[in-house]
């Protein structure tokens, strides 16, 4: 008996890759986050056991000079000290550099990146502060130029060192590598005190020409080139840009090559989606994620949310085999702006 099978063929489907990136922006705490930052914690680790892939990133002002800043000088034995605790509770791999680091100068920011003994003055305080166990980021910032923070310059593209300064550092999970781009806004002297670090582009206005955008561009560009070419496989680009407008950022999104995500930081946008809820008395500011379209032609996701811990940003989303976003991956029951009121941490169990 001949018997005759017809096989058919077998088709293998495209492999995907899924991110849960864990965002904040100007935690720059006050007194509210007596509250608020314990709060945020609990939404954290409610949201990271949802997903194995998970980076959590920050695009700068972790700090800013204020009553919550100073105490940390009876508490901690140095001004701001409590704010890098925190930042090192909540598990942030890599924070970008706002314009709030440098409001007391490249001295003291020194000592809450790079950690310091106890003022043997103050002998309550009976632990050294360990600094920052994460890395610092910025590609247009140039950090040679001055003596307090040179020599805690580390080498790009590799994995997140504690109290150091890069460009950008490469976080692996899953088995995939995820880089990580930090930006500061070229307006930094104008606005901060960044003594002698060199910011680039020099020409840069506070409402910037489509010349010096490009300009700003290419700085970023050139480190995200550099990172790609280093790290062969690598095809999964996040950009901390802390530009204080989030228009400039959307700017920068169709300007870059190979980036995918930006996390926009300064602005205090509230981006929500249609299932998000603000905390009473907010109100929305636009959409979350703020789908765009890269120089190459490829989608990039802009998020935001409202800072001082008020917010935890949840981006939830699928890549392709080559590395490129899927939009319609963003579900809107899962991902958004998770508001870290007492309300907010309940719906969280």
């Amino acid at each position: 008996i001949l018997a005759k099978f017809t096989l058919e063929p077998t088709v293998t489907e495209p492999s995907t890759f899924t991110l849960q990136l864990l965002h904040a922006a100007d935690q720059e705490a006050g007194i509210p986050a007596l509250d608020d930052a314990p709060n945020f914690s609990a939404v954290l680790s409610a949201l990271r056991d949802d997903f194995e892939n998970t980076v959590t990133l920050s695009s700068g002002d972790a700090i800013i000079p204020g009553l919550f800043f100073t105490a940390s000088e009876d508490a901690f034995g140095g001004a701001g000290r409590a704010d890098i605790l925190i930042q090192n509770e909540l598990g942030f791999e890599a924070i970008a550099f706002g314009n709030h680091e440098f409001d007391l100068g490249t001295e003291l920011l020194r000592d809450l990146i790079a950690g310091a003994e106890d003022d043997p003055t103050t002998p309550d305080v009976d632990e050294s502060f360990e600094g920052a166990l994460f890395p610092y980021l910025s590609t247009n910032l140039d950090f040679s130029t001055d003596a307090n923070l040179a020599d805690l310059v580390v080498a790009d593209d590799q994995a997140p060192q504690d109290n150091s300064i890069a460009a950008t550092t490469v976080i692996e999970v899953g088995g995939e590598k995820i880089g990580v781009v930090g930006a500061t806004t070229p307006t930094l002297s104008e606005i901060s005190s960044p003594d002698d670090v060199t910011v680039l582009p020099e020409d840069f206005d506070g409402n910037p020409t489509s010349e010096q955008l490009d300009a700003l561009a290419a700085e970023i560009q050139q480190d995200v080139d550099e990172m790609l070419a280093l790290n062969p496989g690598l095809n999964k680009v996040v950009v901390l840009a802390h530009m204080q407008q989030i228009g400039i950022e959307e700017a920068l999104a169709t300007r870059l090559t190979n980036v995918d995500i930006i996390v926009a930081g300064g602005s205090n946008t509230r981006l929500f989606d249609e299932n998000d809820r603000p905390r009473d008395g907010d109100t929305s500011q636009g959409t979350y994620p703020i789908f765009t379209t890269g120089a190459d032609g490829n989608p990039v996701a802009v998020v935001n949310t409202d800072g001082n811990y008020k917010y935890g940003g949840r981006l939830v989303v699928d890549f392709d085999e080559n590395g490129v976003i899927i939009p319609e991956s963003y579900n809107p029951d899962v991902s958004g702006a998770y508001a870290t009121d007492d309300q907010g941490v309940a719906d969280l169990n």
